[in-house]
């Protein structure tokens, strides 16, 4: 091969290369397009004046298999948010973040054990929430929910707020939440 013919290969190689070539954005950070992840109905609860915690709702559907790892709002909503699943103790046993051990009195003559005798539901931190494809996921009171933790201030009837919510594969989405007393 002559060395006019080496260098135009090369350069063809390189146009070839380049174009097949990364943009320079982190898929972690590109935001879905709308008919991959199709979101409805986000909501999230009233809050009493003294609650340090609130939680979000909505359902979520992904055109392709997916999975939902992540979500975040401003610190002027919450320190941090976190998907978490509500789930049903039937032995009275409490695991996770929400036990209370024999040493956790409360006012009065009561005390929590974690050893009662009746279910209790507890809201433990997930990894991850699977989104099976066309499968509308919902994230709802007793279920999956988006936790918003260490709330600056109660959140109020009619106020709107975003949520990020992170994808295993389509990137990101911004979603607006309403504040209401019951889901839309």
């Amino acid at each position: 091969m002559n060395r006019r013919n080496l260098t135009a290969l090369a350069c063809g190689a390189a146009l070839v290369l380049a174009a097949c070539g990364s943009d320079g954005s982190d898929p972690a950070v590109t935001a879905a397009p709308a008919d991959v992840i199709v979101i409805a109905g986000p909501w999230a609860r009233t809050s009493p004046l003294m609650a340090t915690a609130g939680a979000v709702y909505m359902t979520v559907t992904s055109a392709t298999n997916d999975a939902l790892i992540g979500a975040a709002v401003d610190a002027s909503i919450a320190r941090t948010a976190e998907i978490h699943e509500t789930r049903m103790v039937e032995d009275g046993s409490m695991t996770g973040d929400t036990a209370m051990t024999g040493d956790t009195a409360m006012t009065g003559d009561t005390a929590m054990t974690g050893d009662t005798a009746a279910p209790v539901m507890e809201m433990v931190p997930v990894a991850s929430l699977t989104l099976p494809a066309g499968t509308p996921v919902a994230l709802e009171p007793g279920g999956y929910h988006i936790m918003l933790l260490d709330l600056p201030t109660a959140l109020e009837l009619g106020q709107t707020f975003t949520v990020t919510l992170r994808f295993e594969n389509a990137g990101t989405r911004e979603v607006t939440v309403t504040v209401a007393d019951e889901a839309p």
